[in-house]
């Protein structure tokens, strides 16, 4: 790289120099340089050349092109009708990019010596370079006529052709490789494609049978000759061609292949789920070709569920086939998910673990099926295994945290949380749900402050968050503290979500904490119409308010309706014993 970068360095400074000053011949005038060739030097100057063009190719081939290019400059300005400087300088301005004056050099020295081979080939690729292809083709052709026997010229003559759409020379060019090389996979396979673009499809089918001709027991050509009568709208012409490969191949997968498609375009639905059974049945059709086609059942049976039979006995023929490859498991896995099967899908993902736990998406997947399930146990096992593999991955340790505080084990949330919020990159919402998670944990510790902390980084990320206005302001009336911001926190959450009985009890709440006894008991009402009515907490909630209002026996009589509904407070029994309020 710090050669390509000097060599363009250079020559641009050094033409520059050249073009501004009137006393240095320019490099690429030829009419300013010694019209001689060396033979024409007197013979000290012809040492002396030799001993430049020496130098400068000694320089060449140690990778000092600036000094190289400096003296065959001035091999050129000694002799300015030798052609071997210019070809030299031609080839370090193609190293330097530099495409125009690769060009031009290039054709000063075949100008000077048109006969040299190897003048001629860098006279063609700059041509080639430069885009002036039929030029470039020129002088493959002339080169082809003093040197017939060099197979390279006439593929690079070919290759030019085709990008030139030159179709018929080119076909010229490849038969004659062929007569010299032989029949080969790769030339008839080529002159297949250039008689399709010429839509010649006779001539392209007598190139396959060609093959099939000297190659009887390879039946992949077979299926080339199948696949060319597909993809030309001749059906027809294909099926007796696949006929023949599955009477000698009853299992050939590429035939079966092909079965399929002509069954399918003939609206032949069962003929053809065999026919791609077949194929899914051999091991010699490999497993991505399978995946695909299984992909364009999952596609289709968005909208058909009339294939979903076809597909999931397919993804069993899958595993059948290729027991030991995690992508059978994990393409089944996915067809379940999708129908709602999630045991399913969850013992399908981990079968497919087994075989390579490498793939991060597989884990993802997977855990967050066990999140769906409520599994808390396997959500701990995996999520941690999950955390040894992916160290960097903050989704893991979020469900390895959240699964811990659910089971009330606050420390070992609290550490896991506290490393993976440091791995979240450019996800706001999911370092809002990190510093979520870590106020429960550390609110569970009775860190206090702490908590306090998280939950308001987590409202400066998302201060619409419903799950922790509601937690954080909950757990601030629990304290008794900071219950100006309880209330303002409540109360929004109350204003994003007006319905929902946990939110309103939890504002009541606020409110006796604040002996707002009134307004209290009217949002505790509230709380009741909107399905709180089930809720034993919320309704002793409003009997203690009616105690506060000194209406003891309506407080009574809310108590024992709690108790009869569910499990209350700690302190519920006591209450309706001695008919008082405790708090």
């Amino acid at each position: 790289m710090r050669h390509k970068y000097s060599i363009l360095l250079f020559l641009s400074l050094f033409f520059i120099a050249c073009s501004s000053n009137k006393e240095t011949a320019k490099v690429n005038s030829v009419e300013k340089t010694n019209q001689k060739t060396v033979a024409d030097l007197p013979e000290k100057e012809q040492i002396e050349f030799n001993f430049l063009f020496l130098n400068a190719s000694k320089e060449r081939i140690l990778g000092n092109y600036e000094v190289a290019a400096n003296l065959f400059n001035q091999c050129i300005q000694m002799a300015g009708k030798e052609p071997a400087p210019y070809y030299e300088l031609a080839n370090i301005f193609d190293l330097a990019k530099s495409s125009e004056l690769f060009l031009e050099y290039a054709e000063k020295a075949v100008k000077l010596d048109g006969e040299n081979y190897w003048y001629k080939i860098l006279y063609a690729h700059a041509l080639q370079n430069s885009g002036n292809m039929e030029k470039a083709i020129v002088q493959y052709e002339e080169l082809i006529q003093t040197t017939p026997e060099n197979i390279d010229l006439y593929y690079d003559l070919a290759s030019m052709q085709l990008y030139s759409k030159q179709y018929k020379d080119a076909i010229e060019s490849l038969n004659k490789i062929e007569q010299k090389m032989g029949v080969s996979e790769e030339l008839t396979l080529q002159k297949v494609k250039v008689y399709v673009k010429l839509n010649d499809l006779e001539k392209a089918a007598k190139e396959i049978e060609k093959l099939i001709l000297f190659y009887p027991n390879e039946m992949r050509y077979r299926g080339e000759l199948a696949d060319l009568y597909m993809a030309n709208n001749l059906p027809e012409k294909a099926f007796e061609v696949l006929e023949k490969i599955l009477e000698v191949d009853p299992n050939n997968p590429y035939a079966n292949l092909s079965l399929y498609d002509y069954y399918k375009n003939k609206g032949q639905n069962e003929e053809a789920f065999q026919a791609v059974k077949k194929a899914f049945q051999s091991p010699e059709l490999g497993i991505d070709a399978k995946m695909q086609i299984l992909l364009s059942y999952y596609s289709a049976t968005e909208s058909d569920n009339s294939l979903k039979k076809e597909a999931f006995e397919l993804n069993k023929v899958l595993i059948e086939t290729h027991p030991n490859d995690a992508k059978s498991y994990t393409i089944y896995a996915d067809f379940l998910y999708r129908e709602k099967k999630l045991e399913g899908a969850k013992e399908n993902y981990l079968k497919a673990i087994e075989h390579d736990n490498s793939k991060f998406a597989i884990w993802s997947q997977l855990i967050l099926i066990e999140s769906e399930l409520q599994d808390q146990e396997s959500i701990m096992r995996d999520s941690k295994r999950a955390i040894d593999l992916f160290p960097n991955q903050p989704i893991f340790y979020f469900f390895y945290g959240a699964t811990n505080l659910q089971k009330k084990n606050y420390k070992e949330a609290v550490d896991y949380l506290l490393i993976g919020k440091d791995y979240v990159l450019d996800n706001p919402p999911l370092l809002a749900q990190f510093y979520a998670s870590l106020g429960d944990a550390y609110n569970g510790l009775k860190e206090y402050v702490k908590s306090d902390e998280v939950y308001e980084k987590a409202l400066k990320i998302e201060p619409k968050n419903i799950y922790v206005l509601n937690n954080y302001s909950y757990y601030l009336s629990l304290r008794g503290e900071k219950l100006e911001r309880a209330e303002q926190l409540s109360g929004l959450c109350n204003e994003i979500e007006p319905d929902q009985s946990n939110y309103q009890d939890t504002y009541a709440w606020i409110l006796y904490k604040q002996g707002k006894f009134v307004q209290a008991r009217d949002w505790l009402e509230k709380a009741l119409k909107n399905g709180g009515g089930n809720n034993a907490v919320i309704i002793e909630h409003l009997g203690d308010v009616y105690a506060q209002l000194k209406d003891l026996d309506k407080a009574l009589e809310l108590w024992i309706k709690a108790k009869g509904v569910g499990e209350g407070t700690e302190l519920l029994d006591k209450k309706i014993a001695d008919k008082q309020l405790y708090e």
